[in-house]
């Protein structure tokens, strides 16, 4: 079996939300090239997506980050929401431009990142060069096709989340869940123990490998997903975007994939699919996801 392992950083800052929250942001890559910041999917961590991201670090000045309460961030009792996750990201933004200098840069999201910066995008915030969103799960307003089945999904989800255990005596045992389930199948060899990794910490008080984001606080930001409702035509974002999705028509579907689809359909939304994949194509196929990224880095510019 294969073991990943993230490089230590050339450079980590922490950075204080207004309400003491700390966000811990890395750089990794090619200092003297274009700028990729990344993050991750709810519950989950960026480190785990590293499959993807090292293959771009020749190439790009690779910043990565984790929301509230997540990765290697300390856990804090404050808000833990999307309207939160939008305050946060001006204070990050600001910091990554001041500790690392002004330069052309392009965001990379998936899923819950990929909402939340769409959503700030679509406030008028043009932090970037460019944005690549990975199946970003959106559900449109009550009385469209898609609203019942999407809700329902996302309904599975949160209730799944809040029982979810939140304390292992192994990694181990989170490895094996993720294993079992079909949503996060076919990963690449080594990805489901560094993922783990990842989200978990262990407290050495009573031995236990605790969850850094709670089941709680998961389930709540799938509960809030379910209610955002925004489903707005392409030219009201302010930058180039490409939505990355998985495909609707593989052996492990999900409602992003379907989601992403239609706003291809109805809203012009820029878009790929990744064919046989599921939510989770950049720890499936992070070479085709590596080789898409380059591609629209060249198309807007930035390389």
């Amino acid at each position: 079996m294969t073991t990943l392992t993230v490089p230590p950083p050339k450079r980590i800052f922490d950075v204080a939300m207004d309400d003491g929250a700390v966000i811990r942001v890395r750089c990794h890559g090619n200092p003297a090239a274009p700028r990729l910041i990344l993050s991750h999917g709810n519950g989950l961590a960026i480190n785990g997506y590293f499959p993807y991201w090292g293959l771009l670090l020749e190439d790009f000045d690779v910043v990565v980050f984790d929301f509230r309460n997540s990765g290697e961030n300390p856990v804090h009792d404050g808000e833990h929401s999307f309207e939160r996750f939008l305050i946060d990201l001006t204070t990050i933004y600001d910091a990554i431009d001041r500790e690392f200098g002004e330069k052309p840069q392009m965001g990379i999201f998936h899923s819950m990142s990929a909402r939340s910066n769409l959503k700030y995008a679509l406030e008028g915030n043009r932090r970037l060069d460019g944005l690549i969103v990975f199946d970003p799960p959106m559900v449109p307003a009550a009385g469209h096709r898609l609203h019942e089945k999407l809700l329902h999904e996302e309904s599975i989800l949160w209730r799944w989340a809040e029982k979810r255990p939140d304390g292992f005596d192994d990694p181990a045992e989170q490895v094996a869940m993720f294993k079992k389930a079909r949503m996060t199948s076919k990963w690449v060899d080594g990805a489901y123990e560094l993922m783990a990794r990842s989200i978990l910490r262990h407290d050495a008080r009573t031995g236990k490998w605790n969850l850094v984001c709670s089941g709680a606080r998961e389930g709540a930001i799938y509960r809030q997903n379910a209610e955002l409702n925004f489903w707005p035509p392409a030219d009201a974002f302010p930058l180039p975007f490409l939505t990355i999705a998985s495909d609707p028509d593989s052996d492990v579907p999900s409602a992003p994939g379907y989601a992403c689809r239609a706003l291809r359909d109805e809203c012009d939304w820029p878009y790929e699919c990744m064919e046989g994949t599921g939510h989770f194509m950049q720890i499936q196929e992070p070479e085709k996801c590596a080789a898409i990224t380059r591609r629209f880095a060249g198309e807007i510019g930035l390389i």
